[in-house]
């Protein structure tokens, strides 16, 4: 054998380990292979075994078909289309410890630039680490792999593809088969393309849904004062916002000082659950009837404003996020009023939600004397934590805003062993977000604070509504979990913050519904209950509408288990 051919082999053997790399990695880091996976290998059953043998053949398999079927440096270059869906693997075993998920693909495929930039300055060593595999092994291409096929032989070349091809045929249904990569991405792709076209199919035929819902306000109850008054109904989304880290919850920190000093002004329920751990589905869930077990009434029914209009209510939606999802453009495009925060150019996303206040003043003034409902989807305390509060609020300190995750890796002495898995420097991580995620939820208390007051100087019968879309890991167990989105879940992605803040007018004609809510606060509930509360708030009734999902409803009733969605949108009970 030659130098050449040496350095041939070897450079064909690294770069087919560079391609199954993430299958390898999936044995030790994804725990959704098998019930316990290959890292706790004595305790395995045969079953266990068997599954993580299907992943690896089945993450193997394609790219022994491809070497059978194409000479060598152009089967190569055309593996080279693996790489975007090795990297997100790879990034999702990292971050999630399982195989990529169709919501974790379905949200990289339609976030915004600002998020995705965000995120990729933040692990700017994985990008940096990827470009350099990725040019290192173009290169080995290039210069050392001859255009030669591996196996000479037809027969054998064509044998060798057709096995392949049937087990992918036999096999491909089965689980672990379709987690392994790239195959697990091709599948989720086409589930995302398929969702894609079911929702612009489905918008023709909701020209004609209707709800049939009616205004039902009992004026005769009210103080006289108050009867030529017109309700308000605010229903503010919090982005990424856990419970467990507001004062008004019970945190030690101050993160909510201005709401904790309005009192019985708010209702502050302890037990509710968003139905997902990602924007992109709790939020269109949240607006509609669909539940875990009825998920097509998102492509089939209108949505909560919608219900709002049909009663006679003037609809607004006020937004600086989500600017690609397809069903919440459908859903604010159909309010009477539309205000988006064009970020425009700006890809790192430094602006605050203070950018949404004078659309609602604009709004407000827009719609006096008429019933209202209006939707705020605030960018809230979405990482990168820091970006989302002025330096004014840095008040749990250091943070992001004076110290980079980098510096605390930089600083990191190797050679005493102190890597990123040591629990020091972990903890040193985690003070940096933990600080600047309560300095963006200190920020978000005072911007709720600024909806209302601009609420209050109305006059008029108003109720806000703050749910958390989805909650956050902070690197909170041994798990080290960060951020949300998790294969699994975790209950600091699910367990979410809501309160209710009634003014004094509507307080005064609706006490029955203030009472009922004080009762129901420590009843356990998803966010699916939100769409039949808000309607009740509003006082807006239809045919469907479930008196047992209102929080305001003295017919208000706990959910047992509470149910939600996985990563690929398969019911489960929620991590409580």
């Amino acid at each position: 054998m030659t130098i050449w051919d040496k350095r041939e082999r070897r450079s064909v053997a690294a770069m087919c380990l560079f391609l199954v790399s993430p299958t390898l990695l999936g044995l030790v880091l994804a725990d959704n292979i098998s019930s316990e996976g290959f890292r706790v290998l004595a305790n395995t059953t045969v079953g266990d075994i068997i599954a993580c043998l299907l992943y690896l053949i089945g993450g193997i398999a394609c790219y022994v078909m491809g070497l059978a079927l194409f000479r060598r440096r152009t089967f190569f270059y055309i593996a080279t289309l693996a790489f975007v869906p090795a990297g997100i693997d790879i990034v999702h075993q990292i971050l999630n410890g399982a195989t990529t998920s169709l919501l974790f693909l379905y949200t990289c495929i339609i976030a915004e630039p600002g998020e995705l930039w965000e995120l990729f300055t933040s692990y700017w060593w994985g990008l940096g680490t990827a470009i350099a595999l990725w040019t290192t092994y173009l290169v080995l291409n290039r210069k050392y792999v001859r255009n030669e096929y591996l196996i000479t032989n037809r027969f054998w070349r064509n044998g060798i593809a057709v096995v392949c091809l049937l087990f992918y045929i036999l096999l491909g249904r089965m689980e672990p088969v379709r987690q392994s990569n790239p195959a697990n991405i091709f599948i989720e792709t086409a589930e995302v393309i398929r969702v894609h076209h079911t929702i612009r199919d489905a918008d023709n035929e909701l020209q004609s849904f209707r709800f049939g819902a009616e205004y039902a306000e009992e004026r005769a109850d009210m103080p006289s004062a108050a009867q030529d008054e017109e309700d308000l109904v605010v229903f503010l989304v919090g982005e990424t916002s856990r419970y467990d880290h507001w004062q008004l919850n019970g945190y030690p920190r101050a993160t909510s000082p201005l709401l904790a000093v309005r009192g019985e002004e708010i209702v502050s329920f302890d037990s509710c659950y968003s139905v997902s751990n990602l924007t992109a589905v709790s939020v269109p869930m949240m607006l509609s009837r669909a539940t875990p077990a009825t998920q097509e009434r998102l492509y089939l029914e209108k949505s909560l404003p919608e219900a709002f209009q049909e009663a006679g209510y003037r609809t607004a939606w006020i937004a600086d996020q989500s600017f690609t999802n397809e069903q919440l453009l459908r859903i604010s495009s159909a309010c009477d009023g539309s205000y988006y925060f064009d970020a425009g150019s700006k890809l790192q996303r430094s602006y605050m939600d203070s950018v949404l206040l004078p659309p609602l003043e604009r709004e407000l003034r827009a719609a006096s004397g008429q019933k209202e409902m209006i939707v705020i989807h605030s960018l809230g305390c979405h990482f990168k934590y820091s970006a989302r509060y002025p330096a004014s609020f840095s008040v749990f300190t250091p943070d992001l805003k004076e110290r980079d995750i980098r510096a605390v890796i930089e600083d990191m002495d190797i050679t005493s062993g102190r890597l990123i898995r040591d629990r020091i420097v972990l903890n040193e991580i985690r003070e940096l977000f933990v600080n600047s995620y309560d300095n963006a939820i200190l920020y978000t208390d005072w911007f709720i604070n600024a909806v209302i007051e601009q609420l209050e100087r109305t006059g008029r019968r108003a109720v806000l509504v703050y749910v958390g879309d989805h909650g956050e890991n902070l690197l909170d167990d041994d798990r080290n979990m960060l951020l949300h989105g998790s294969f699994h879940g975790s209950k600091y992605e699910y367990h979410v913050p809501l309160f209710v803040w009634v003014s004094s007018q509507y307080r005064e004609a609706y006490p029955d519904k203030i009472h009922a809510m004080e009762q129901n606060r420590h009843k356990a509930f998803t966010t699916m209950s939100l769409f039949h509360s808000l309607l009740d708030l509003g006082h807006v009734r239809f045919h469907d509408w479930e008196p047992a999902r209102s929080i305001c409803s003295d017919s208000c009733k706990a959910e047992n288990p509470l149910i939600g969605l996985d990563a690929n949108l398969k019911c489960k009970r929620l991590p409580l």
